[in-house]
């Protein structure tokens, strides 16, 4: 028997039919997306090119979708703990940024609310691990509005972000970090980051993205 919300949805659908990406994101389980989740993180927690995780970072992305939010940032809380458990003290978490100019026109960052549900998923299921992440969003800022490295092909991406980021030093000096992308290709714009925490004195960053394409 269908629900009264159920119902709704249903009577909503017709008046304003919903974007396909937002569809897909909806009848996808937490599970389903559990089973996609590559082992191996420096090869990004899910396959961008499965249909569902492309829908899944296209609703984050571009239309804030909450229920992208809410299933992203499960799966990154699973990698936050994992990595959490091979450092001692607290961890930075810390989203790649996106240059002012860029952030005002889309109107959000979709990594700081990809780190946000993954602290929140986090705070749900298991308090002492939220306990490990410091969530420092403005430790890391990018300085140079760049080319879109999705226009880019691959031999220009390293370079095209090379020099974009600057890291607060006084903020994460001898700190472990983790930066957090929602999607990987040639991981040209994580290893920038690195490099800039690195410069900036971390001790030692950890790369972490969604999706890898």
């Amino acid at each position: 028997m269908q629900t009264l919300a159920s119902l709704l949805e249903r009577v909503l659908d017709l008046i304003a039919p919903p974007r396909a990406t937002a569809l897909a994101v909806r009848e996808l389980s937490l599970e389903e997306v559990e089973l996609l989740v590559s082992p191996n993180h420096d090869e990004g927690l899910l396959p961008y090119r499965d249909d569902r995780v492309r829908a899944l970072v296209w609703e984050l992305k571009y239309h804030r979708n909450t229920r992208a939010a809410e299933l992203a940032g499960a799966i990154v809380a699973d990698a936050l703990v994992d990595i959490a458990q091979d450092e001692l003290g607290s961890l930075a978490l810390i989203p790649v940024p996106m240059h002012p100019a860029r952030r005002k026109a889309r109107g959000h960052n979709q990594t700081e609310l990809l780190c946000e549900a993954a602290l929140k998923a986090l705070a749900q299921k298991d308090l002492e691990a939220r306990a490990f992440f410091d969530y420092l969003p403005s430790a890391l800022s990018r300085e140079r509005l760049c080319q879109p490295q999705q226009e880019l092909p691959r031999g220009k991406r390293l370079v095209n972000v090379r020099g974009s980021m600057v890291a607060d030093s006084q903020r994460i000096k001898h700190r472990v970090c983790v930066v957090v992308d929602d999607v990987s290709t040639t991981g040209a714009t994580l290893a920038e980051a690195e490099r800039a925490l690195l410069r900036a004195g971390a001790r030692r960053v950890h790369l972490l993205a969604l999706a890898q394409s």
